[in-house]
């Protein structure tokens, strides 16, 4: 996302970024707050772990100097224990002190706005300590409201304890009137389709809207040779194509999407999951887990010894999700090598 008012980009940290994110992190804290150890310094210039929960954003100018950043729950999964079900949270938000007063606050919390009401979330949360009062000026005048109920002394590290305040913006006040219940998990139906079923291309469309813009950068300088390489290497032909998964929800709507290529890997015949994506209003209910096990279900019945993936290292809830469900890492295989930013794995049957 690109906002005319502050003139910066925001989009999610990159890996290579980690380490300045994280220092930019600390040091708005450390110009905000009084007395914090090294300890929890260090916890805020860790970014490596903040992305394995929730997803780290950042502002950049034109130049590509980070301005802020903010640290978000991804769907279902909340980062506090201050978000209830169906709410979005958002912790750390940070600006660089010498980019204060330009709007970047503002920016990164009317993102974090849009990204809960993308997912379908009725409210977003979060907390803030007392002394943050230009901050709570900010949430007041984008409408937020406190939550008393929601607030109390916590102790941060040991021996250091801080009362913190509960904010929240509601997207939609009829269901934020109350607390939500969590309800039953979803039903997910699964069916299997042509890789040209409409449905399926238009996830797959989603899909690059998502992720494409993500490695722009790596491949803007490419020479034409370079570039006729790379779609290629990316490209899928249908007709390697052995099965087309779709996730549907009980109204009968397509919210996932997964495919099963047939693909010659060092002499073995190997089954590569290919085009894994699901819509955020279905992230963190468990559609990810049923698409992945008929995928590996289908490469079973079919002989196969073991399933093969490529994703890549901006892609950091794929990653995580991958090594949760038994997925090892593997070198990068053919026609990846040359993408040195490509994560490979592989689940043995």
């Amino acid at each position: 996302m690109t906002t005319t008012a502050t003139a910066v980009t925001i989009r999610l940290v990159r890996t290579e970024e980690f380490e300045r994110a994280g220092d930019l992190t600390a040091r708005a804290y450390e110009h905000s707050y009084a007395g914090l150890s090294d300890g929890y310094l260090s916890s805020l210039r860790d970014v490596a772990t903040r992305v394995r929960q929730g997803d780290v954003w950042v502002a950049v100018d034109g130049g590509g100097e980070i301005l802020g950043t903010v640290w978000v729950s991804r769907p279902h999964r909340p980062l506090a224990a201050v978000a209830l079900s169906g709410e979005t949270d958002f912790r750390q938000l940070a600006v660089a002190p010498e980019a204060r007063g330009r709007g970047i606050g503002e920016a990164l919390t009317r993102h974090v706005i849009d990204l809960a009401r993308e997912r379908g979330s009725h409210r977003v949360v979060m907390n803030s300590g007392p002394e943050m009062t230009a901050a709570h000026a900010l949430y007041a005048k984008l409408g937020f409201q406190r939550l008393h109920d929601r607030e109390g002394t916590i102790e941060v590290e040991p021996g250091r304890f801080i009362e913190l305040l509960s904010f929240g913006y509601d997207l939609d006040p009829a269901q934020s009137a109350e607390p939500a219940a969590a309800g039953p998990a979803p039903t997910w139906l699964l069916e299997e389709v042509d890789y040209d079923d409409p449905r399926a291309g238009a996830l797959r469309a989603e899909m690059d809207r998502e992720v494409g813009p993500r490695y722009a950068d790596r491949f803007e300088d490419a020479d034409p040779e370079a570039a006729a390489r790379s779609a290629r290497a990316f490209a899928v032909d249908p007709s390697t194509i052995v099965a087309t998964v779709l996730v549907t929800d009980a109204a009968g709507t397509a919210v996932g999407h997964g495919a099963l290529r047939d693909l010659a890997h060092d002499g073995t015949r190997d089954l590569e999951i290919k085009r894994v994506f699901v819509h955020p209003r279905a992230r963190g209910l468990g559609a990810s887990r049923v698409l992945l096990a008929e995928l590996e279900r289908i490469a079973r019945d079919r002989g196969a010894a073991r399933v093969i993936l490529q994703t890549g290292d901006r892609q950091h809830d794929a990653v995580v999700l991958y090594e949760r469900l038994g997925y090892t890492p593997i070198p990068i295989y053919a026609p990846y090598t040359e993408y040195a930013f490509s994560r490979c794995f592989a689940k043995s049957f």
